[in-house]
């Protein structure tokens, strides 16, 4: 609109030089052309509407104001206090002698930018203008053009500026707790920068106490003008006494400049020195129905254990509060890695069944006829009988909380809570055959699948299955994917992994062009622990794909005998995610009108 407006000015001047013309040197021909040539563009973006239509006038004068982008008139409200502002000119500035007429007022400090012709003035403000204020742009009558031209008419302009705004902050931890002699850290984040410092204090609660369980590298922070986070670290302070699992509070305390949507509330534990024995999964399974047959808690052995009989299990039944130490563990010896199967001994027969040959993978079956609880019972792990780890709030009945494992199961990773639907495991009657396959049967997992087709990305450039190691793997190469075509049934694997050692929680793409999803995914893409480049990765959101380990598939996404064009599990122009267990697809076509993950209307669940 600019470069037509600065057209359209050229063609009037050269229009009237050539009018007024006294000896007539231009043919009457070349003035009509001109003359067609202007009232061509007015018929086109250049003259919106009749007011655009300018006076044929050789005269200086401005052609028109931009704000933030848009075209603006005088009097316009809510302008950024640093705002993009440009004028258009009618003719080719005298620069030194606009700058030396021109004044903004209340004063701001400024510098002006021209294009090549010097008739397009760009406005660069070096400080932030006042919030709710009204500034006036005047120019006064004088010769401003480069050829001498003059204005007849002073100009001016007034906006005023918007209201400072409280932006939301919010607070989050990069991990739920941490031992002794470990560190843990705490960050504040603005959902939007502003202009000025936002101010608060850390208050800390809970059993755990400042400076004698733990320090705080500060309590009272600054995020700086311009930016959106500040951060603190939290350290566990080692001492001899075995006090088990202690809590810490963290809230926010005299905030200025920004606002608490909702109270930011972490709640935090603390052990004691990192702990032999920890809990890795919970189940309250439905096995062939829908009635639980399937209780059972998980335990890690993490470091060497000579006698487990030191360590013992309490159920708060009902959030009803502790109850101590309910089960005795027996006097074995094991190694760090080992995997223990707590089981209600009514229910040893029916797991062995559902679990398979995953069942063989626990290097001890415990059963108890103790273990008695449903799946909105918190847990309790003992070392002596001090409670050194819990799982959900012995306080709280989880029924309808996100730690709730009723007909499912929660499982840790890396340290994080991963939580099933809610009966995703009735009526299964194998841990493979279910919507929510326990993670530990699955050593290596299908993640998420993409045929992407966002802004620029051509035919191929979003194509790739994503895969997670729920267990440390040695060879990854005993791994492989297949695509099957169109409904076509199974073309058998068609792509190997490397044979690479992969841990517990890593994450691995396999995309047929990495380049373009580094550009889509942007800082996400270095979540991945592993990518790999594969030209096998040739599938359409219509194609499932399968999960092989030595040459046979143990894992499918979608159904290999079905095109899947409008079954639920169509991911054309998107992608589908498992969390919980469970695949969720987003919109077909969702990521195709953007450039990053992050401004699509359906962001890749993995880069949230």
């Amino acid at each position: 609109m600019i470069r037509d407006g600065i057209l359209l000015r050229t063609l009037r001047t050269q229009f009237i030089e050539t009018s007024k013309s006294i000896n007539m040197q231009f043919s009457t021909n070349n003035t009509f052309w001109l003359f067609g040539a202007f009232l061509l563009l007015c018929m086109g973006s250049a003259c919106e509407d009749e007011d655009d239509i300018l006076p044929i006038t050789n005269d200086f004068r401005v052609l028109r104001v931009d704000v933030g982008g848009n075209r603006a008139s005088p009097g316009e409200t809510d302008v950024s206090v640093l705002p993009t502002l440009e004028i258009v000119f009618s003719h080719g500035l005298n620069t030194s002698a606009l700058e030396g007429a021109l004044q903004i007022s209340p004063a701001a400090d400024y510098t002006i930018g021209y294009d090549g012709d010097n008739s397009f003035a760009a406005f660069t403000f070096n400080t932030p203008l006042d919030y709710v204020t009204a500034y006036t742009i005047t120019l006064p009558t004088g010769t401003y053009g480069a050829g001498g031209e003059f204005s007849t008419e002073p100009f001016s302009f007034n906006f005023t500026t918007e209201a400072f705004a409280l932006p939301s902050i919010s607070l989050a931890s990069n991990a739920t707790g941490l031992f002794e002699g470990e560190t843990l850290t705490v960050t504040a984040t603005l959902g939007m920068s502003i202009l000025q410092d936002v101010d608060f204090d850390l208050s800390f609660t809970g059993s755990a106490v400042v400076d004698e369980d733990f320090t705080v590298s500060a309590t009272s922070l600054t995020i700086p003008a311009g930016s959106t986070e500040a951060s603190v670290t939290l350290t566990g302070l080692n001492d001899a006494d075995l006090e088990g699992e202690e809590t810490i509070g963290v809230v926010f305390a005299n905030l200025v400049n920004a606002r608490e949507e909702q109270p930011q509330a972490l709640s935090l534990t603390l052990g004691d020195l990192p702990p032999a024995l920890e809990i890795k999964g919970v189940m309250s399974l439905k096995i062939g129905g829908d009635g639980t047959n399937g209780r059972a808690v998980h335990l890690r052995v993490l470091e060497d254990i000579t006698d487990l009989s030191v360590y013992g299990l309490g159920i708060a039944n009902n959030g009803g509060g502790s109850d101590g130490r309910e089960i005795d563990f027996p006097a074995e010896m094991l190694t760090a890695g080992d995997d223990i199967l707590l089981v209600r001994d009514a229910d040893e027969a029916g797991l062995a069944t559902y679990f398979g040959d995953c069942y063989a993978d626990f290097e001890l079956v415990i059963p108890t006829d103790g273990l008695n609880f449903n799946g909105d019972d918190p847990f309790e792990l003992y070392q002596g009988q001090i409670a050194i780890e819990t799982y959900g709030d012995v306080e709280l009945d989880g029924t309808g909380l996100e730690w709730e494992w009723t007909g499912a199961w929660a499982y840790k990773l890396k340290g994080v809570w991963e939580y099933a639907p809610v009966d995703c495991s009735a009526n299964a009657t194998a841990v493979l055959g279910t919507a929510c396959s326990y993670p530990f049967c699955s050593p290596l997992q299908l993640q998420g699948v993409m045929a992407l087709l966002w802004d620029g990305s051509g035919t191929n450039g979003g194509k790739a299955v994503h895969v997670r190691a729920n267990r440390d793997i040695a060879d990854l190469s005993i791994y492989g994917l297949g695509v099957a075509n169109n409904g076509g049934g199974t073309d058998g694997q068609e792509f190997t992994y490397p044979a690479e050692s992969v841990s517990e929680g890593d994450h691995i793409l396999v995309a047929r062009e990495p380049a373009s999803l580094a550009v889509y995914f942007g800082a996400c893409y270095d979540g991945y622990d592993l990518v790999i480049q594969a030209g096998e990765m040739n599938q359409n959101g219509d194609d499932a794909i399968e999960l092989f380990q030595d040459m046979a598939v143990i894992q499918t996404y979608g159904d290999a005998d079905v095109d899947g064009t409008e079954q639920p599990w169509d991911y054309s122009g998107t992608w589908a995610y498992k969390s919980g267990g469970v695949f969720s697809t987003a919109d077909v076509d969702c990521a195709t009108a953007s450039t990053t993950t992050q401004n699509s209307t359906c962001a890749y669940t993995f880069c949230e």
